[in-house]
C-alpha cells in the first residue's frame, strides 16, 4: 500500500477534552514502528508542546498555529514560511482590547470578536486571513493554511502528497484533506468535513483513529469515495462507454502488459504511464530500447541516457528522482544488453531503498523484462520481487514465456494485447486458469486487433465471467513530431528519394516512391530482398533521412535485432509499417 504518511489534526480528532489517551498513544508508537510517518497539523500554538515532549518523540513534523509555524523535532528548527502578520495590523488589533491568544505567527480569539477583527483588517488593506474552528478565530499571515503549512514541510521532508492520508475534523481542516490522497474525517466531524472526505470513520475521535491507525499498519484501507480525478481514462470498453479505473489499482498493486510485436502493448503502457504522470504520480520507466521517449514532453518529466546524453552512475538517476522529484524515462538503448542488465540490477535496488525512505517513486515500469530477467538466465529476481511486494510495478514483455516464473507468478493484473506463440499461451495457461474468463480470452487472444487489451487477474476463481475489454486510446498520444509526415504517407517522393528494393545479388525488384507504396512493396518482394536490406540497415537509414519518421525506423531496428526469418519477417515487416501507415492516414 502506497499509503505511508499519517497527517492528523489534534482537538477532537486524536485528542478528547484535549488530551491524548494512554491508548492512542500506543497507537502511534505502533504506526511509527511499523515506519508509518506521523505529521501533527494543529491550531495550536508551539508553545504548546516541549522539544521533550511525546509529540516531539514520535512526529516527523509538527505544523502548528493553523499552519503558520513549523516545528522539525529531529533538527530541532522551527520555521515561519509564511512570516509574521504586519505590525500596523496587529496594533490597530490589540488597541481593540479583545481576549487575544498570542503565538509566534498568530492571533487568536472567539466568535463573536471576529467582527471587529474583521473590521480592522478591512481598515488596513488587508494582509491577512481569517480561519474558524468550532467557534475559534484565527487571525494567521497571507498564505498559511493547514495544507500550506502541511505541504512546506513534505518538501522538506522529501515527501510526497501522494503517500499521505490526512484526517480531520473541523472547518480550518478543509485545506489539510484537499491536500491528502486520502482525505478522512472522523465521526464527530462538521457536515462540510464529511461531504469533503473520501472516507467517514465510523468512531469518533480518538476510537476512529486507532482504528484507521490499525488498517494502515496491516495494510488495508475501508471502501473510499473514489474522486473523478482519480480515475484513468485508458479507452473504451466494446459498448463505447469509458474505461475508466481507480489510480490506486495501479499504485498498489503489479501489473503485466504482454503480447506480440507491434500488437500496441508499448503503446499501452505509455499511455498508462501517460496518465500516472499526470496526475501527479513519480514515475520512472526503465526503457531498453527507447519506446518512450516521447513522454518526455509532459510536464516534470526528463528524459535520461540515450545516445545523446549518455547515463554511467546510478546514482545520477536516483538523485534526480529524490531531490527533482521529477518523472525519468530511462533510455537505455545505447547501451549493449549485457551493461543493459547489470545497470538495470543496480538502479532497481536503488530504486528500493529510495522507496523505503520517500515512498517515490510510486510506479515503475520495467519494458522488455525477458531481456533483464530471463527464464533461463538465473536472474537477480529478488530486488524486483522486492519492488513488486509493494506494489506500483508494472512489466512489459513481448515474450512473457521466457521471462522468470517468479516475476510472471508475482503480477496480479495482467493486459494482454494479440498473443500468437504458443509457449507465451502455455505460460498463460498455467497461469490464469483458475480465472473463469481464460477460456474464452484465449481463443481470442491470437486474433486480437490492434488497440485493443482484455484485462485478467490470475486469482479470481469466482463463478461468473466478466471479460474486461479496453479498446486504448490512441488519438492523444501522437509523438510531437509527425505532423510533418503527412506529406510522404502516399504523395510520390522525387525518384531520386525512392526506395529501391534489391535481391542480394544486387538485381532490382521493386521501388516504393512513399510509404504506401513502401507497405505493399514489403507483401510482394521476396524474403531474401528484405532480409538483405533489414540485415544492412536500408529499411532504417531510408526512414530516417528520406521520410524523416525516426518512430517508424526505430520500430524496424527493434525488428533487425530480434532477426525473425521466412514468413514471421515478412508479417512483422508488414505489420508494423501497415500500423503507422494507419495512424498518420487517420490525421490527414
Amino acid at each position: 500500500m502506497h499509503l505511508t504518511i499519517l497527517a492528523s489534526d489534534l482537538d477532537g480528532t486524536l485528542a478528547e477534552d484535549g488530551h491524548v489517551s494512554p491508548a492512542t498513544w500506543d497507537a502511534l508508537r505502533a504506526a511509527k514502528a511499523a515506519h508509518i510517518i506521523l505529521i501533527l497539523v494543529t491550531g495550536r500554538t508551539l508553545a504548546s508542546f516541549t522539544p521533550e515532549g511525546p509529540f516531539a518523540e514520535l512526529f516527523d513534523a509538527i505544523i502548528a498555529e493553523d499552519g503558520a509555524v513549523i516545528y522539525f523535532p529531529r533538527q530541532d528548527v522551527v520555521l515561519l514560511p509564511f512570516g509574521r502578520l504586519p505590525a500596523t495590523l496587529l496594533e490597530r488589533i490589540e488597541s481593540l482590547h479583545l481576549p487575544l491568544e498570542h503565538g509566534m505567527a498568530l492571533i487568536a480569539t472567539h466568535v463573536p470578536h471576529d467582527e471587529p477583527i474583521l473590521t480592522a483588517l478591512r481598515a488596513c488593506g488587508g494582509g491577512a486571513t481569517v480561519e474558524y474552528n468550532r467557534g475559534a478565530v484565527m487571525v494567521l499571515p497571507l498564505g498559511a493554511t493547514k495544507g500550506s503549512g502541511l505541504a512546506y514541510a513534505l518538501r522538506e521532508l522529501g515527501l510526497s502528497d501522494r503517500n499521505m492520508v490526512a484526517c480531520g475534523d473541523a472547518e480550518n481542516d478543509r485545506s489539510l484533506l484537499a491536500l491528502a490522497e486520502l482525505a478522512v474525517a472522523v465521526d464527530n466531524a462538521t457536515p462540510a468535513l464529511k461531504d469533503q472526505a473520501d472516507l467517514v470513520l465510523p468512531e469518533p475521535a480518538a476510537a476512529g483513529m486507532r482504528g484507521l491507525i490499525r488498517d494502515m499498519i496491516a495494510g488495508r484501507i475501508a471502501p473510499r469515495k473514489v474522486r473523478p480525478e482519480q480515475q484513468l481514462s485508458l479507452g473504451w470498453r466494446p459498448d463505447q462507454t469509458p474505461f475508466l479505473i481507480d489510480a490506486w489499482q495501479l499504485i498498489d498493486s503489479v501489473w503485466g502488459i504482454a503480447g506480440d510485436s507491434s500488437s500496441g502493448k508499448s503503446w499501452l503502457g505509455g499511455l498508462i504511464a501517460e496518465e500516472i504522470m499526470l496526475q501527479g504520480y513519480q514515475t520512472v520507466i526503465i526503457d531498453p530500447e527507447g519506446d518512450y521517449r516521447s513522454l518526455a514532453a509532459l510536464p516534470h518529466t526528463m528524459l535520461v541516457g540515450g545516445r545523446d546524453t549518455q547515463l554511467q552512475r546510478v546514482g545520477d538517476v536516483i538523485t534526480l528522482c529524490e531531490y527533482a522529484r521529477c518523472n525519468l524515462i530511462i533510455d537505455l538503448s545505447w547501451m549493449p544488453v549485457a551493461m543493459r542488465n547489470v545497470f538495470t540490477e543496480r538502479l532497481l535496488r536503488a530504486l528500493l531503498d529510495l522507496r523505503a525512505r520517500c515512498g517515490r517513486p510510486h510506479w515503475i515500469l520495467i519494458d522488455e523484462v525477458q531481456q533483464s530477467y530471463a527464464d533461463w538466465t538465473a536472474p537477480f529476481t529478488g530486488t524486483v520481487l522486492d519492488l513488486m511486494s509493494g506494489g506500483g510495478v508494472a512489466v512489459v514483455s513481448y515474450r512473457p514465456g521466457q521471462v522468470a516464473p517468479a516475476i510472471i507468478e508475482a503480477v496480479q493484473v495482467w493486459a494482454l494485447t494479440r498473443t500468437k506463440n504458443s509457449e507465451d499461451l502455455t505460460r498463460f495457461d498455467a497461469l490464469l486458469s483458475a480465472n473463469p474468463c481464460w477460456a474464452e480470452i484465449r481463443s481470442h487472444l491470437p486474433t486480437l486487433a490492434r488497440g485493443h487489451a482484455r484485462l485478467i487477474t490470475p486469482l479470481d476463481k469466482s463463478d461468473s465471467c466478466q471479460i474486461n475489454d479496453i479498446v486504448f486510446r490512441t488519438g492523444t498520444r501522437r509523438v510531437p513530431h509527425i505532423r510533418h509526415l503527412h506529406k510522404y504517407v502516399a504523395v510520390p517522393l522525387p525518384s531520386d528519394k525512392w526506395f529501391v528494393f534489391r535481391d542480394p545479388s544486387g538485381t532490382t525488384c521493386g521501388t516504393a516512391a512513399n510509404l504506401s507504396e513502401f507497405r505493399t512493396a514489403i507483401s510482394r518482394v521476396s524474403l531474401s530482398s528484405l532480409a538483405y536490406h533489414l540485415d544492412r540497415g536500408d529499411f532504417a537509414l531510408w526512414l530516417t533521412d528520406i521520410l524523416h519518421d525516426t518512430e517508424l525506423s526505430r520500430q524496424i531496428m527493434k525488428i533487425a535485432h530480434r532477426r525473425p526469418t521466412g514468413d514471421a519477417l515478412r508479417a512483422e515487416l508488414h505489420e508494423t509499417v501497415a500500423a503507422r501507415y494507419d495512424d498518420l492516414s487517420a490525421m490527414l
